[in-house]
């Protein structure tokens, strides 16, 4: 008696669309957080390294940016410590999708029967859900160095949304830099980009205090306005305007960068197939 086997083919598949895209990327995101919650280098940069350099900026650099008059620096510090926090964790989760990429494991997640848009959303959320605890902790650390939430449980919240929103809006260029051919490369020349950001805004110090042909370019950098909002939320500040920035800096790196990421992925999934 012989036995029929018969093959899969793609008709005999569930459909995509079966499966939600809100659910895909909640899905995916829940694993890409599992996966980082084990690797040392993404738990370095994302939480251990911006809480020591917050004691290093205040420890040694406190009392002079407070005298600026800038206001505390804890608060601009802070702030500015979440956000390199964001922008250093995203570099560390690009090489783990360079890492994914080479070893085919892109290729096999992008064959499962479920919304490709997912795995580009689902690391969206994932970065996001990062850097939030990641924030929390660090304003754990802040707190002994002087730093308070003055405006309430809302505000506290707000100020720790703020890097979340700038971590997406980070995320979308890193990982179109990430998935090109020289991704390793490419990252690390947005490292050195992102040194220049950390050195050049107002939470290292007041605008006002950079050569007046710098103070523009400072001042309209992405971090600048997210600093603030932070400090707006936690010190006391304007907040409305600076919030709507980070915002539209957010949207616009989304919108200038989201088709070449989504290109990327689907090149650096589709390579090795």
């Amino acid at each position: 008696m012989t036995q029929t086997t018969t093959t899969p083919t793609a008709s005999t598949w569930p459909a995509r669309h079966s499966v939600s895209l809100v659910r895909q990327s909640l899905v995916h995101a829940s694993a890409l957080l599992r996966s980082w919650s084990r690797d040392p280098g993404i738990i370095v940069q994302s939480m251990v390294f911006p809480a020591f350099m917050l004691l290093m900026f205040q420890l040694v650099l406190g009392k002079t940016v407070t005298s600026m008059g800038g206001g505390d620096s804890v608060y601009g510090n802070a702030g500015l410590v979440a956000l390199v926090g964001a922008l250093f964790g995203t570099l560390a989760t690009a090489i783990t999708l360079i890492q994914e990429r080479d070893t085919g494991l892109l290729a096999r997640t992008w064959t499962l029967p479920v919304p490709r848009a997912g795995f580009i959303a689902g690391r969206l959320l994932a970065e996001a859900l990062r850097t939030g605890p990641a924030t929390i902790i660090l304003f754990l650390v802040a707190i002994p160095l002087g730093f308070r939430f003055e405006h309430g449980v809302l505000a506290a919240l707000g100020a720790i949304l703020v890097p979340m929103i700038f971590a997406i809006g980070i995320a979308v260029p890193v990982i179109a830099m990430a998935t090109v051919a020289s991704g390793k490369q490419a990252v690390q020349q947005l490292g050195g980009l992102f040194l220049l950001l950390l050195f050049f805004n107002s939470g290292f110090a007041p605008v006002t205090e950079y050569p007046g042909w710098l103070q523009p370019v400072v001042r309209h950098q992405p971090m600048t306005p997210a600093i603030d909002a932070i400090r707006g939320l936690t010190e006391g500040g304007a907040v409305a305007k600076p919030l709507a920035i980070t915002v539209l800096w957010a949207v616009g790196l989304i919108v200038a960068f989201g088709p070449l990421a989504v290109r990327g992925y689907r090149h650096a999934a589709e390579q090795r197939r």
